[in-house]
């Protein structure tokens, strides 16, 4: 990777964290999915920065140190040095010197040439059209490599009885391994909607529920502990998010995030 687009990359990560509330999912998820498209963050320092925040946004514990120099941060994303170093740095005042020139420069133009400058506005114009009608055909006929039609999967595991945080970990990450792209990070024990593990493999639980009477609703939820975890999985095009339920039998259930239309917020049974 280039010197300048490195400093470009980092410059992009200071303004990112500096004029945004990134521990909110919604912003976070909105920078995640423009970087899908536009590839900024590709360096090292970037895949962390992307990681970090939204580790901060899922409210996953964080080691608190800068994405850059390894130094605490106060923000838990990029310590107050790193943050004044780049954002004071010769190249950021030469980006925010040339951006505030460019209306001068305009202006003159205007003054010499007013008719040319129309004339040349028209014609970027057209030329811009015609690139994005270029763009948004390319991006139509690519949509099936960038969002591939995904079916609920069923682990090629066994079902083992887990007794403890650290056993269902170990458990998930059998199906869901670093190695592969999957970061797993541990949230809380709860005991809410643990009816789902009546579901059979492959089920939506909003589409049980929605078919039980009263009665078979009364029976389909019951009190349980179950270990809930969060899954993150980046790569260039894909983002996906998800969460694991796991009991002390070891069943999983996975709320995911899909690609193909279908309901984001429907649970089904992974093993």
């Amino acid at each position: 990777m280039g010197d300048e687009k490195l400093k470009q990359e980092l410059l992009y990560m200071v303004k990112l964290t500096s004029k945004y509330d990134l521990s909110n999912m919604e912003i976070v998820e909105s920078i995640l999915r423009l970087e899908n498209e536009r590839v900024i963050l590709g360096s090292v320092f970037g895949k962390r920065f992307k990681s970090r925040i939204f580790d901060i946004a899922a409210g996953a514990e964080t080691d608190k140190k800068c994405v850059i120099c390894g130094q605490p941060a106060e923000n838990q994303i990029i310590c107050n040095h790193c943050m004044g170093t780049i954002g004071d740095s010769t190249y950021a005042k030469n980006i925010i010197k040339t951006k505030e020139d460019e209306p001068v420069k305009e202006k003159k133009k205007l003054r010499i040439n007013l008719k040319g400058y129309l004339q040349g506005i028209i014609a970027v114009c057209l030329i811009v059209i015609l690139f994005i009608q270029i763009w948004i055909l390319a991006l139509w006929h690519s949509i099936p490599d960038y969002n591939p039609m995904e079916k609920p999967r069923n682990s090629a595991y066994d079902v083992t009885p887990v007794a403890s945080q650290e056993e269902a970990y170990k458990q998930l990450v059998l199906d869901f391994p670093e190695e592969k792209g999957y970061t797993v990070t541990f949230q809380r024990i709860d005991s809410e909607y643990v009816g789902r593990f009546n579901l059979e493999p492959g089920e939506c639980c909003l589409e049980v529920e929605e078919k039980l009477s009263d009665e078979e609703r009364y029976d389909y939820f019951f009190t349980e502990e179950v270990y809930i975890f969060h899954i993150s999985y980046l790569e260039e095009h894909t983002g996906k998010i998800g969460m694991a339920e796991i009991n002390s039998d070891g069943e999983i259930i996975i709320l995911g995030s899909f690609n193909d239309g279908r309901r984001t917020d429907s649970f089904y049974k992974f093993r």
